[in-house]
This record gives structure tokens, C-alpha cells and sequence, in this order.
């Protein structure tokens, strides 16, 4: 049997072993691989107890055996193998079931509170354990997209977007419990599907149906804004009263051809937006300028960006997650694709404290876990939904979310390893 010369290392200072030359069978997989760091780590410390590690070599996962996998990668077999390793991350298991009356459509959570939203109209606010705090009701329509603004002490600021046309600034009290709307946003002319606050949490944008996306101002204020009515259309009568002042938007982004689906901050001063256009732009938030435009083939549905390894990451109809640098000069370059869905990729969301790992979710019901170092599959499948899904998040505690079809909104327990750039 031939042998491969191997030598191993690893950024976790608790499993180093010594940094010398092994020869390791060419057949060897990554149990194999397993075996023998452990009883390095054995050799050097009787009391080491099992770890399950992941080999990485040239920065991609070993999924195959060493040989097969450095003919793939083109890697010469005369050299040193140079073989990092990490510990193995457990798969992630479903915790808590929470319940909407209807489809749920979007989830954001933070580091105390779970905020949804439903086709039943309504956003809720549950605690991370699985208790329904609040409801809030409001909208004359599907809730598409929820945010959480600010948390000031007991007063959160949080926005509802719906296929109503607007959007409302709730401000709630979570000693009291009590939510109240302080603006009804208005100026979109079709469904509200996406919006997204500014890292300071001083404003905010949202994307609509009519292509446009808008910015708004997110300090709640007692003052009402005029909205500018077209002469020739007939005033319609108010069915309900509305909820909170009237707010207008401080600026509109025109630009994309089709339904904007996703939108986010990269910073303070930049939103990027994802449209059914097949593009992907990126906006100055101060001139209201077009900064870049990335082109794909089909419809993008979703976008997340990760400030740790400073990606784009998007979903889109055609199955695939695809991995883009926004600041490049080549809008068509896509550097990776990560393909294993086999529906609309609906929701996407990078790790906040793992600059590999993202969550992905589809209309194939699957819910996924991705590193970008191994993009021929996912980590782990979870097949909790019974139906489609259409949104995903994560805690910065480790906890991951999603929610879709089945009405369900799932968190999975996730033991996640520190990013190994040493966050």
C-alpha cells in the first residue's frame, strides 16, 4: 500500500501535536486521520480524552481518501502533505417549536429576544427558550419582513414590513409588555418584502415589489410627515384607522428592473440590494448612487454579507448558493458556488462569529449547514420542516433559526467552534 509524507498542524493550542514529518497510508480517510492524531495527543497525555477532528488540506475539507481527494485538487504526492485539522463541529439539533397561525415568513433574533413573522398578519416576539411574549398586530396584510431597530434598556424599537405597502415602527416595553406603533411608513406602491436596519439603528431600508428600495429614519419621533397625494386620484376612504404617524422616506433608490428581494447594510454608509432583476447592486447611502452592479443568470432571492470574511453570499431559483466579493470591478465573478438544494434557495445567512460557516434554507423543505471550505456539501442537512422554508438566522449564542410552510419556527442547539482566525 503507498504512503503519503505528512506532516500535521492546527491554530487550537489544546491539540497540538509535533511538527514533524508521518507516513500516513495514501488510502487513509478522515477517521483514519482521526485515529492517529488522537493517539499523538494520547502518547503526549495519558489523560487526552477522544476528540472527533476535520483535516483541511490546501484550505478544503478531506471528504474523500487523501489519494483520491489530491488527484481531484491536483496536489503532487511527492511532497510533504502539509494537513491542518480542526475539531469537528457536532451536528446541530432541533431545541424548541414555535407556532403561527399561517406560514412564517421572516425571522430576526438578538442576543435576548426572537422576533417573526407570519402570513397571519402578525410579527410575534418570543424568548430564546420558546415562549410567546408578544403579538403584534397591526398590518392589513401578510407580515414579509421583520427587524429589530434598537434595544435602549426595557424599550425595544422593531419594524413590520407587509404586502400592505408600508411598514410600522413599533416601540415595545418588554417590563410592561406592551407595543406600541409610532410610525406608519408609506410610499412604496407595492408589497413591502424586505427590510433592514443600519448599524447605528438610526435608519433603515426597505425594498418592495415596485423595484424601489427606500431609506427611512428609524428615531421615532411626534411629528407626522406629509404624504404628497397624485391630484388626479381619488382619495380612498380609510377603512381602519391608522396606526402610528405618518412617516415618509428620506431618500428612494431607483435602479433594479424587477421586485427588489433582499436587502442589508455592509456598513453605515452602503446597503446592498438583491433583486428578480439577476442583479445584486450596492448603493451610497449619503449620494443615493450606484456603486456596483453583480450580474448573475436567474432570479436572486436572498443576500447576506459577512464583515469576518467580508462576502456576499446569495440564494437564488436556480438551486445555488453563490459566494461574491461587492467591492470587486468584476460583476460577473462569482468565486464559489455551494450547490446541493434542489429548490429555490430562499434564505441565506452567514455564522456571526465564523467566517466559513453559513445557514441556508429552501423550498426543497431542507435547512442547511455550510463551511466554504467544503463546497461540494453541505456540513449538515436538518430536516426538521414538514414543508417549504423561507427564513433562517443564528444568535450571536449559537443558536440557529428557521422558519416556513409548516408554520413552525425551529432553533437548533449548535456547538459552535470559535472561527479559526482565533475570534
Amino acid at each position: 500500500m503507498s504512503q503519503l509524507q505528512t506532516r500535521f498542524f492546527t491554530e487550537n493550542k489544546r491539540y497540538v501535536v509535533d511538527d514533524v514529518p508521518f507516513s500516513i497510508p495514501a488510502a487513509s480517510e478522515v477517521q483514519d486521520l482521526s485515529n492517529v492524531i488522537n493517539k499523538l495527543l494520547e502518547a503526549k497525555n495519558a489523560s487526552h480524552s477522544k476528540v472527533e477532528f476535520d483535516f483541511l488540506v490546501r484550505g478544503q475539507f478531506l471528504r474523500t481518501s487523501l489519494s483520491t481527494h489530491m488527484d481531484t485538487e491536483g496536489i503532487s504526492t511527492e511532497d510533504v502533505v502539509e494537513i491542518e485539522y480542526v475539531e469537528r463541529i457536532t451536528a446541530p439539533e432541533p431545541e424548541e417549536c414555535m407556532m403561527h397561525d399561517d406560514w412564517i415568513s421572516a425571522v430576526d433574533a438578538d442576543a435576548e429576544w426572537i422576533l417573526t413573522g407570519s402570513y397571519d398578519k402578525t410579527a410575534r416576539i418570543w424568548s430564546l427558550e420558546g415562549k410567546a411574549v408578544m403579538t403584534v398586530a397591526g398590518h392589513a396584510d401578510v407580515v414579509k419582513d421583520v427587524a429589530w431597530v434598537k434595544r435602549d434598556g426595557l424599550t425595544s424599537l422593531l419594524l413590520t414590513a407587509s404586502l400592505d405597502q408600508t411598514l410600522l415602527l413599533w416601540e415595545w416595553n418588554s417590563e410592561r409588555n406592551k407595543v406600541k406603533a409610532r410610525h406608519c411608513c408609506r410610499g412604496h406602491t407595492g408589497s413591502v418584502d424586505t427590510v433592514a436596519t443600519d448599524p447605528t439603528g438610526s435608519k433603515f431600508c426597505s425594498g418592495s415589489w415596485d423595484k424601489m428600495l427606500k431609506i427611512w429614519s428609524a428615531v421615532p419621533t411626534d411629528e407626522a410627515d406629509e404624504v404628497e397625494e397624485p391630484a388626479d386620484r381619488p382619495r380612498k376612504k380609510q377603512k381602519t384607522q391608522q396606526l402610528g404617524l405618518t412617516r415618509t422616506p428620506l431618500m428612494t433608490l431607483s435602479g433594479h428592473n424587477e421586485a427588489v428581494s433582499s436587502v442589508l447594510w455592509c456598513d453605515s454608509e452602503e446597503v446592498c440590494s438583491a433583486s428578480w432583476d439577476h442583479t445584486i447592486r450596492v448603493w451610497d447611502v449619503e449620494t443615493g448612487g450606484m456603486k456596483t452592479t453583480l450580474t448573475g443568470s436567474k432570479v436572486f432571492n436572498c443576500i447576506s454579507y459577512s464583515p469576518l470574511c467580508r462576502r456576499l453570499a446569495s440564494g437564488s431559483t436556480d438551486r445555488h448558493i453563490r459566494l461574491w466579493d461587492p467591492r470587486t470591478k468584476d460583476g460577473s465573478l462569482v468565486l464559489l458556488s455551494l450547490t446541493s438544494h434542489t429548490g429555490w434557495v430562499t434564505a441565506v445567512k452567514w455564522a456571526p462569529s465564523h467566517e466559513h460557516q453559513l445557514v441556508s434554507g429552501s423550498l426543497d423543505n431542507l435547512v442547511k449547514l455550510w463551511d466554504t471550505r467544503s463546497c461540494k456539501a453541505p456540513l449538515y442537512d436538518l430536516a426538521a420542516h414538514e414543508d417549504k422554508v423561507f427564513c433562517v438566522d443564528w444568535t450571536e449564542s449559537g443558536l440557529m433559526l428557521s422558519g416556513g410552510a409548516d408554520n413552525k419556527l425551529y432553533t437548533y442547539r449548535y456547538s459552535a467552534c470559535p472561527t479559526d482566525a482565533g475570534a
